[in-house]
């Protein structure tokens, strides 16, 4: 006779190793990051003997370039990213109770760019960056050291701001390998593009609204002949962030993302998908200097989807980051 912890253990197998087909944790794990990075709203390096840097993009055009100094530094070319981040989550394998795993998660990533000066074009400026990223993602707990895993990433992007709008597009390529033999689990070509608008409250202070959408042309290794392209998907990604600088040095930035993602296939590739991601969340960022910051954060991410094997879920994460960014 099955019992009903045997039928749920049975069940758990069962739609976990359907879960690693069509979503790996580390594809989400990924996205979420991603889409931190793609609608991040440029915080001011500020440090004395340089030119104030603009609140909002846009702001000289509307006061004229502001001074700390009258030092006018060498334009940079290049763009050397360190950045090692340590949170705490209470679902970081994007479980449904009672399958949720709460872990330690440490996010390291290296990032080398190629990023001219922007350009005047028309009444706007232009500036583009071609780069590449490196972030190894591992799990404090045991039980999910198997998802430990690596992502390596080429980019290709620019932008236009004209005053207070920045218009972005970029294609991303990217490949996952777990870290144990550095078998390749995912890879997926994303062209994106984004508009995001500023409103300024006062010199300190503003809004910033934007929009995001996606396409992910992805490829998974096949099972029993299953469909590699499983999880090509659009996404729709709406934020709202608000930006308070409250000394030179120190800043605050609450957000909240809706993201719609629309699947060709569902997990058991026999119909379409709908997925439905909110996101609340709070940083607050210190800068030492023009190069060094640290940063404490707390998220909230909530998941519905209309296919039952994908788990609607909960996940609360926070933690603490330090970032080390050389232009030279």
């Amino acid at each position: 006779m099955i019992t009903k912890q045997t039928f749920a253990g049975i069940a758990a197998i069962f739609i976990g190793s359907v879960q690693l087909h069509a979503q790996p944790a580390a594809v989400q794990q990924l996205q979420n990051n991603q889409i931190s990075q793609a609608l991040k709203v440029p915080l001011p390096n500020l440090a004395a003997g340089t030119n104030a840097p603009e609140l909002y993009a846009g702001e000289n055009t509307d006061v004229g370039p502001q001074r700390i100094l009258r030092v006018n530094p060498r334009p940079t070319y290049f763009d050397l990213v360190l950045d090692s981040q340590f949170f705490f989550s209470d679902n970081a394998n994007y479980a449904q109770e009672p399958f949720s795993v709460a872990s330690p998660v440490f996010v390291n990533t290296v990032q080398a760019s190629f990023a001219p000066p922007a350009r005047r074009l028309g009444p706007g400026q232009i500036a583009g960056a071609i780069g590449v990223v490196g972030q190894w993602y591992n799990y404090g707990d045991n039980r999910l050291a198997a998802l430990d895993f690596n992502a390596q990433t080429v980019f290709v992007n620019g932008r236009y701001n004209l005053g207070n709008w920045q218009f972005a597009a970029g294609v991303n390529l990217t490949r996952l390998v777990n870290q144990e033999n550095y078998d390749e689990t995912y890879r997926e070509f994303m062209p994106n593009f984004s508009v995001q608008r500023v409103i300024p409250l006062n010199d300190r202070m503003f809004f910033a609204i934007g929009d995001l959408v996606d396409y992910h042309l992805t490829e998974v290794p096949s099972v029993a002949g299953s469909r590699t392209d499983i999880n090509d998907r659009f996404d729709n990604i709406a934020s709202l962030t608000f930006t308070w600088q409250l000394t030179h040095q120190l800043l605050l930035q609450p957000f909240y993302r809706f993201q719609y993602s629309y699947y060709q296939h569902d997990t058991l590739a026999t119909s379409s998908r709908d997925d439905y991601l909110q996101s609340f969340g709070i940083t607050a960022a210190y800068y030492f200097n023009k190069n060094l910051s640290l940063r404490v954060f707390f998220n909230y991410n909530r998941k519905q989807s209309d296919d039952v094997f994908t788990p609607a879920y909960h996940e609360m994460n926070g933690g603490l980051g330090a970032s080390f960014d050389l232009k030279f």
